[in-house]
């Protein structure tokens, strides 16, 4: 059974690169009957049971891992630590099911990221803190990974505007805004979640996070123009 699998000694199956191959899609697709084979020792269907979310995954951990882990944490490494974790407890999830794959695998994901963080930042704080830059605050964190996904859809009246200058204008604009609408903007516009799933993430009803989501379209467009950029959002 699942237990007895190569959790112990040969994990090499785990990592696969066939997970994201092309003609993956032509595997087999069934979540529940994935996770059925999975937790009755079929190792085989593990693979294609996470390449159904993995680049999505993948982006969130992009999108959310701390700035001040990197060199010290690949995006992979994280991953691959995430992989572990949903096979030991994809029993567990099988039996409760209290939620759609993606998301449970998505809160583990996020669950993964704070753990990494305490393991190795606050574990060698004083050394980080002599790394970290002064700029370093709260919103920080989301205005630059926001501003990463954006800035190719950021335009400019004057052509004298460098890239870099359209870059650090961007982020100021995104800091002028609350924690609730850069959110809102982080999972629909960085890790492209479906209203729905962002409702989920959230917390609140679908409509309420429309509206939510509607009304930080609105503040960042209206903090851009007066950075005399534009944002032709495709998500209106």
């Amino acid at each position: 059974m699942l237990s007895k699998m190569g959790l112990q000694s040969d994990n090499k199956w785990l990592l696969t690169s066939c997970w994201e191959i092309p003609g993956a899609d032509r595997m087999e697709t069934d979540e529940k009957v994935l996770i059925d084979r999975v937790v009755q020792g079929d190792q085989s269907a593990y693979g294609p049971l996470m390449a159904l979310h993995s680049p999505r995954i993948r982006r969130m951990i992009t999108v959310r891992i701390d700035s001040r882990l990197r060199g010290r944490v690949d995006e992979s490494d994280v991953f691959q630590e995430l992989q572990m974790d949903v096979l030991r407890r994809l029993p567990e999830y099988a039996e409760k099911n209290e939620m759609g794959f993606f998301e449970w695998v998505r809160f583990l994901g996020r669950q993964k990221l704070a753990e990494m963080s305490r393991r190795h930042i606050h574990a060698q704080a004083r050394d980080v803190r002599r790394e970290e830059n002064p700029g370093h605050l709260p919103g920080h964190e989301s205005s630059i990974a926001l501003a990463s996904f954006l800035v190719g859809e950021i335009t400019s009246p004057s052509l004298q505007v460098s890239r870099r200058e359209i870059r650090e204008k961007l982020e100021a604009a995104i800091s002028s805004l609350d924690e609730i609408d850069r959110e809102a903007l982080l999972l629909r516009h960085a890790e492209q979640l479906s209203a729905t799933e962002a409702a989920i993430e959230a917390g609140v009803p679908a409509n309420t996070f429309r509206q939510r989501h509607l009304r930080a379209l609105k503040r960042l467009k209206a903090a851009l123009l007066e950075q005399h950029l534009d944002w032709a959002s495709r998500d209106e």
